[in-house]
């Protein structure tokens, strides 16, 4: 059974250390472009909660997007693109 957006999402946020995943969060909190994310919605929020803001707030196929464009911001690389491979296949 293919895995849905969110799955791979969580995934990826799981692979993260504690350290890349705060970078992350900060990151997501200091995005200028709309729509943006308040700070009480993620900070100190677990990888699943923080997994349903990104795709209530962004849809699936932009959260993806969105993970990744961090996730390439903070060096996360690898992630970026194991992401992006596998929500396309």
């Amino acid at each position: 059974m293919p895995r849905s957006i969110k799955q791979l999402l969580a995934e990826t946020l799981e692979d993260l250390t504690q350290n890349n995943l705060d970078k992350f969060v900060f990151q997501l909190l200091d995005r200028s472009e709309e729509p943006r994310v308040r700070r009480c919605r993620v900070e100190g929020k677990s990888r699943l909660d923080i997994v349903d803001v990104l795709v209530s707030t962004f849809t699936e196929d932009k959260a993806v997007d969105v993970t990744a464009e961090i996730l390439r911001s903070i060096g996360c690389n690898h992630q970026a693109e194991t992401l992006c491979e596998f929500s396309w296949s």
